[in-house]
Formats: structure tokens, sequence, C-alpha cells
């Protein structure tokens, strides 16, 4: 049932029906106003209505910080996704009202971190973060808008994956260069054994550094990643490399319970003093992960024994993070 009234020059529309929310609107002329009424009338009966009251009066900001609050759980991730959204908080779009937003603000938020200076795969990372976050509030939070306006032809080309591994002779520098005393690369004792380890196991840097000796099976040469420590979610075992189980041998145990008792920030800061020092220039860690991912399909190994080690969700994630060597690959032919 439909009722329209004038109130103080304005036309004021309320709709109910059983089933339905009541819908209120106000308009300053009468025959917008009886447009409106016939128009949701038509699509209640066709169920094609939908209510985009909440998505009027909800801003894109409270949408993101209610993500935030409610769907980023794990501390680490949260770190990482505070730290995105807080660069999108500032930005003039999320003034507005979920119901106002149109693809043309995305681009436009695209077009002015460019000119920012930041890379292509950081700006399609903060729209992939503004996707996600609206088409939550769409989907569970009552906040209906008719379309998504995040679209994927928004994002901008990325670079293609990085192919860095260790090159001739780096290798020997970094350990060299590591058992010097610094104040971010002291003592040797943990340094050389984390690189060692790095490039034994394929761990991510996180998964490294979370890495706890009750988690350790030296019998079993294992090294148990619990779900919340891994990038996925997904709990897995990594199995440990006679190199791996000497790394560990080498190591001393800390208080705190962990293999590598270093934070993540001494590590960035010991990483970029090792690096310096030892004349090794474009090496991340990272790019250790991909080593060991890469050594691992040299020594034979199938993709699926790969995936189970490195943790990699689907064939083509784990495809980035490996370059073979062409020499290797010749001599395998030449056999």
């Amino acid at each position: 049932m439909a009722s329209l009234r004038q109130r103080l020059g304005r036309w004021s529309v309320s709709i109910r029906r059983r089933g339905q929310r009541d819908i209120y609107e106000t308009f300053d002329k009468k025959s917008d106003a009886q447009s409106f009424i016939n128009k949701v009338e038509s699509e209640i009966q066709q169920k094609k209505y939908k209510d985009i009251s909440e998505a009027s009066n909800t801003s894109f900001k409270t949408v993101l910080n209610r993500y935030l609050r409610e769907k980023v759980k794990d501390k680490s991730d949260k770190r990482r996704e505070r730290s995105k959204l807080n660069v999108i908080l500032r930005n003039p779009i999320c003034r507005y009202m979920m119901s106002e937003l149109k693809s043309s603000d995305f681009a436009k938020y695209r077009d002015e971190r460019k000119k920012d200076n930041v890379t292509n795969s950081t700006i399609n990372r903060e729209l992939s973060a503004m996707r996600v976050a609206i088409q939550t509030s769409i989907d569970e939070w009552d906040c209906w808008i008719p379309e998504n306006p995040v679209k994927s032809s928004i994002k901008l080309s990325e670079n293609p994956a990085r192919e860095r591994r260790l090159k001739a002779g780096e290798y020997e520098k970094l350990m060299v260069a590591c058992k010097r005393n610094n104040k971010f690369a002291s003592p040797s004792i943990f340094w050389c054994p984390a690189i060692n380890f790095a490039i034994e196991t394929a761990m991510r840097l996180s998964e490294q550094l979370s890495l706890r000796w009750e988690n350790i099976d030296m019998i079993k040469r294992t090294a148990y990643l619990p779900a919340k420590d891994t990038k996925t979610k997904r709990s897995r075992t990594v199995p440990l490399t006679s190199k791996a189980i000497d790394v560990l041998k080498e190591l001393p145990r800390h208080i705190s319970g962990k293999v590598f008792s270093m934070s993540l920030n001494y590590h960035n800061k010991g990483w970029r003093a090792l690096t310096k020092r030892a004349g090794v220039e474009g090496l991340r860690w990272h790019d250790l992960r991909r080593e060991a991912t890469s050594r691992l399909f040299e020594q034979g190994m199938s993709v699926t024994e790969v995936q189970s080690i490195t943790g990699h969700k689907t064939l083509q994630m784990l495809s980035t993070y490996t370059q073979h060597e062409a020499e290797t690959l010749a001599i395998k032919l030449k056999k």
C-alpha cells in the first residue's frame, strides 16, 4: 500500500508491503513522487525491487572500517590490511555514500595514486581490497547497490613476474658477509643459518620467523606450520633436508621458543645491511623462496610434491616462483 502526502511544500512517499521493509522517499514534484511509487510497486510485484536505503545512509568509510574490524581477524593480516586501508581512508572517495559510488570514482582514485608514483601492483591491491569490502557489504550487511563499481577493467597492467634468483658467487658473498660483526648482521649464529634454512625449506619469511622448536620433529625430519602462521591459513608440514637439520643443530635455543628469534623489523634492517656489505644488489629475501622452489623442481620433484612443501594454492601462483636455469635444463635434455 502506497501513500502520498504533501508536507512543507514537498511530497512524501511511504510504501508498505507485507514481507517488505517500509520504503520512504521525499520529492519536490508530485509527478516524480507518483513515478517513484509506480516504479517501486511494479518492481515489488515482479520481485525485482532492491532497497538501497541502507546504502544511501552508509558511507564508504564506514564499510571499510567495518570490513577491517569484522573480517580481518589475524594479527599479521590486520597489520597489512590496516596499512593498506589507511591509505584509502585518507582519500576523498571515502566521503561518498555507498549508493553514490561509481566506477569513474575508482578510476579517478587509480589515476591519482599513479601520479604519486605508486606501483601498478600496489594500486591493484588497493582496488581489490575496496572491491572485496564493497561486495561484503552487499552480500552480508544489507547495503545493496545495483553492482560493484570496482570493475576489473579499472585495474592496471602489472609488470612481469619477478625472476630474480641467486647469481653465481652471491651465496658465497652472503656467507662471508654475515660472519662479520655488525649491528644488524651479528652474530652469524642467526644470519647464516637463516639464509640456509630459507633456501632449504622454501618457507615464507613470516613462516620462518614464527617457527617454534616445539613444532620441529628432528626424528621425522619435519617442521609443522600451524594455519595461523601461514599466508594461506592452511597448516602444512615441511620436510627437512639434511642441510636444514644441520642448520637447526647449530642454532642455540632461545627463551622465546622461536627457532629464529628475530623481529620482522630487525630482520629487514639486517638484510639490507647484509646485502650491501656483501656487494649483492637487487636481491630480496623473498627471492630465496624462488631459489628454493626452483631447486626443488630441478631435483626432479613433481608439481604436487613441490606445492605441498611451499604451500602455494595454485599452479599459477607456483609458476611465478619458479625459474629454471637454462644450463640445468640443457644438461637434462642432453641426457
